[in-house]
């Protein structure tokens, strides 16, 4: 397997930063991501998603195998001593404040995942409001109206199966009335028509891996690795800060244009970001600034529409699916009743034959649902992991920074922050990183 090979100086090494303290420190215990922890054997999931889905179980029980040899206790002391040391130490206020922030929300992810190891639901789920956050009730209610145009077609239709999957849809999510009159409106954004391709060619792994390689050559990005998972470790295309590898499911196919627009969000976000930022004069944009996630998403999905255009704001299934398990609309659901609502509405807004559209439907709802309560027992109502709001709420944010204010676009690949966030925004201020130093950073 190839190896790409680092021709540059290490970020850590490269002298002029202003947190060159901190960062080797921070990078050496910080730089894990705590959902690549959450994930399962591939024999037992299978296993658990055959018994859920012939009923014999209510909820499947999801399998943790990355935290059993997980030292919790010596990565928190490790925090814990390079806070302490930052607040004794770092002079510039600045500076030692927006490191103890990133380290508190380390420490809370780390604590996360504890919970999860302990199958303690509510905890989990406290601390995973605490890092990402919990739904926006106004972008809720903009993507349940979405839901509603598409219940509201099928609600007559001929077929009875159709109608019976949209008339259930109806009284679960609308016996309670919400305000269905959303503020948000695409229309008033300049989203890129959708480009109609056809007769694309299919990419297989190991030639999305090949692609995925060029693409690091041409940029002169060193030291990542692009790896085909053939253990079915990962469900999707997974970029690991921690380990700076790239891995492609052995059962992942692309076409064309989704090949490129993936590279662009995985590569062109992702990747790029991390390195121009460990390269700027605050190394810590190389890993982030607390809480920057909404920002990476949104801009990653950004870039990807700016590819095959968009006929909408991106996200809307794990947003929607999220909102069902906390319980926006004040009912908070399982993992067996977020699936059976998932799957009714991917079955009614599917347009394959109805065979089809039944199998694609629940296959759907199974994966969306292993993504938003992985960390939990699947058994608590209310109890999920809220991460993957990110994607429809950054991806709305970016597309508002770029309308409101266009200036800010230009320092969008210095490093991972988020545009959408003030206090970002005023701590790049404060330490004069603009847009400018993007020309030193050039790979």
């Amino acid at each position: 397997m190839e190896h790409l090979s680092a021709h540059r100086q290490k970020p850590e090494n490269i002298p002029g930063a202003f947190d060159d303290l901190w960062y080797k420190s921070f990078k050496s215990v910080g730089a894990f991501q705590d959902y690549e922890y959450l994930t399962s054997k591939k024999d037992f999931r299978e296993d658990q998603k055959n018994k859920f889905l012939s009923g014999e179980i209510e909820n499947p029980t999801l399998d943790y195998p990355e935290l059993e040899n997980f030292d919790f206790d010596q990565r928190e002391q490790r925090l814990l001593l390079l806070k302490k040391d930052i607040l004794a130490q770092e002079q510039n206020d600045t500076l030692g404040q927006l490191y103890c922030w990133r380290i508190n929300e380390k420490l809370a992810e780390l604590r996360m995942l504890r919970a999860a190891y302990s199958g303690d639901d509510k905890r989990f789920v406290r601390y995973s409001k605490f890092v990402y956050g919990k739904p926006d009730k106004k972008i809720y209610e903009y993507s349940v109206s979405q839901v509603k145009q598409v219940i509201d077609e099928k609600l007559f239709n001929s077929d009875p199966e159709i109608s019976a999957a949209a008339k259930r849809l109806n009284t679960e999510l609308f016996e309670v009335l919400i305000n269905n009159d959303s503020k948000i409106n695409p229309l008033e954004y300049n989203l890129p028509t959708p480009k109609k391709v056809e007769n694309e060619k299919e990419y297989q792994a190991e030639e999305i891996k090949i692609a995925f390689e060029e693409y690091l050559r041409n940029q002169q990005i060193a030291g990542w690795q692009v790896i085909v998972d053939r253990e079915g470790k990962y469900r999707a295309i997974n970029v690991s800060q921690e380990s700076k590898t790239v891995n492609v499911p052995e059962t992942r196919k692309l076409k064309h244009s989704d090949l490129l627009a993936l590279i662009e969000h995985e590569l062109g976000t992702h990747v790029l970001r991390r390195e121009r930022g460990e390269r700027s004069k605050l190394k810590l944009l190389g890993l982030g600034l607390d809480r920057y996630l909404k920002g990476e998403e949104g801009l990653a999905t950004y870039k990807e529409q700016q590819v095959k255009g968009a006929k909408g704001f991106r996200g809307l299934d794990y947003h929607f699916a999220i909102s069902l398990a906390l319980g926006i609309d004040g009912k908070k659901r399982d993992f067996r009743k977020v699936f059976e609502i998932l799957r009714d509405y991917h079955f009614i807004n599917s347009k394959k034959e109805k065979d089809l559209a039944l199998k694609f439907a629940q296959d759907e709802a199974w994966s969306d649902c292993l993504r938003i309560f992985r960390g939990t027992t699947c058994k608590t109502p209310g109890a999920c992991l809220t991460r993957d709001i990110v994607y429809r709420e950054g991806n709305i944010g970016i597309w508002d920074v770029v309308k409101n204010n266009p200036e800010e676009a230009r320092r969008f690949s210095i490093g991972k922050y988020d545009p959408t966030n003030p206090r970002h925004i005023w701590i790049l201020e404060q330490l004069g990183i603009t847009d400018e130093d993007l020309d030193n950073l050039e790979t």
